[in-house]
């Protein structure tokens, strides 16, 4: 529709509501179309119905079956595996760090044959044992897990001050 013809449509409507008119009439029977858009849309509306009714009957047995499983598991700890699995985490995430910095030191030079320090290393190392197997009966100490992290931090420092750049060229 060309913008003459619209604006010819308009001044049509107004000069017809000026003169008082009735409302004006469309130019085609609209009730057909309206009446099958909606029998279309109840038609529609049936089957998202049955998908809804289903999806919550879904949702209801998988809550009973969740619901059912954890009855029936034991009463033991529940804490227990958690905190057993995050001790071994613990545990080989200090190990990989441990190496990496011994390999580095290692890298440039350092042998770590130290008798002091290998004996510092051992109680550490002893500590470190003792400590996980105490967590192990007792997952909720934070005092013990925090003397853990402590300990694990010691030993890397331990291996870390031992290391001394003794040339020159290698300190820059």
């Amino acid at each position: 529709m060309s913008n003459s013809t619209a604006s010819n449509k308009l001044d049509r409507l107004i000069r017809q509501a000026a003169e008082g008119n009735d409302a004006p009439a469309p130019e085609r029977e609209l009730w057909a179309g309206i009446e099958h858009s909606l029998a279309r849309r109840q038609q529609r509306s049936g089957k998202w119905l049955h998908w809804v009714w289903a999806s919550a009957a879904c949702m209801v047995l998988a809550v009973g079956g969740v619901t059912f499983m954890s009855l029936q598991s034991p009463t033991g700890n529940p804490e227990q595996p958690a905190a057993s699995a995050l001790l071994t985490y613990l545990n080989q995430q200090h190990e990989q760090q441990r190496q990496f910095v011994l390999t580095q030191y290692q890298a440039v030079g350092w042998n770590g044959e130290s008798e002091f320090v290998a004996a510092e290393i051992e109680q550490i190392r002893a500590s470190i044992d003792e400590v996980s197997a105490q967590l192990q009966t007792e997952p909720n100490n934070k005092a013990l897990w925090q003397l853990l992290q402590w300990l694990y931090s010691k030993e890397l420092e331990l291996l870390e001050s031992q290391f001394v750049v003794s040339d020159k060229l290698q300190q820059l």
